[in-house]
């Protein structure tokens, strides 16, 4: 799937998307032209409201959601959805009111507490169900993408129809990936690691932040590198060697 990111970069777009939730926030919420107030407190609000989402996208919705881990996610949700609302309670309290004296019976209102996590909840949904459209688009294109059991991938204004029992193993570069084929041919596409090992089997498995590898060309491996044809060596990262092994004794006898 293409991405639309503001000069191909992933970081700044983010940036902007909360630059302009900022400015449109601020101006809605403003009471009788009072737009220092409002900004000031979506100022101080906004670092919460960040951290809810990206916690929810970033951690919740793989671990549980898209492990179908319903009831997981349920309980996760509502305490992050609680935490953060305490939080926010607690900056409003002191940054917004101004109080200089703790009273627990003011702080911990049920109310201001209730108003702070609809508002967080408000925003995490919307992205969260931008996430998950994202995520249904993505998984539709790459379905439409399987023609006879082939990949299909765009480089360079061109499209190629690849075997992936033709792919020796797929290599990081940066915001691209190139694909190493038994030819000898090299194919390079803009996409990140994650994107281009989702597109495939379970022949495939990651070993290095920089390397995926299909496992039916591994002549020979250890513990810290893997042998493919042609005499080509890849490292093994420390923190996929666990998962080559898990995956290794669970599919062929070769790994």
């Amino acid at each position: 799937m293409q991405h639309y990111y503001l000069f191909g970069s992933r970081i700044l777009s983010h940036a902007v998307f909360w630059l302009l939730y900022f400015l449109s926030f601020g101006f809605i919420w403003a009471k009788n032209g009072d737009y220092w107030t409002s900004y000031y407190l979506e100022f101080v609000l906004l670092p919460v409201r960040i951290g809810a989402v990206y916690l929810t996208l970033y951690w919740l919705m793989p671990r549980y959601l898209l492990q179908k881990r319903f009831l997981g996610m349920l309980i996760s949700y509502i305490g992050m959805l609680l935490g953060a609302a305490l939080i926010q309670r607690l900056l409003t309290y002191f940054f917004y009111e101004q109080q200089t004296v703790l009273i627990l019976s003011e702080l911990l209102d049920p109310g201001a507490i209730l108003r702070s996590a609809i508002l967080i909840n408000t925003t995490v949904l919307f992205l969260g169900a931008i996430k998950l459209l994202w995520l249904y688009f993505e998984e539709r294109d790459k379905n439409a993408t399987m023609v006879s059991g082939l990949i299909e991938i765009k480089s360079d204004k061109r499209y190629y129809r690849i075997d992936p029992n033709d792919i020796l193993f797929i290599e990081g570069l940066g915001n691209y990936v190139a694909y190493h084929l038994e030819n000898d041919q090299k194919i390079i596409r803009y996409a990140s690691m994650k994107e281009a090992l989702g597109e495939l089997n379970e022949a495939f498995v990651r070993i290095h932040k920089s390397f995926i590898i299909n496992k039916a060309h591994i002549k020979s491996y250890n513990q810290e590198n893997v042998e493919l044809p042609s005499d080509r060596f890849l490292p093994i990262g420390n923190s996929y060697r666990e998962a080559l092994t898990r995956k290794s004794e669970s599919n062929i006898s070769v790994l």
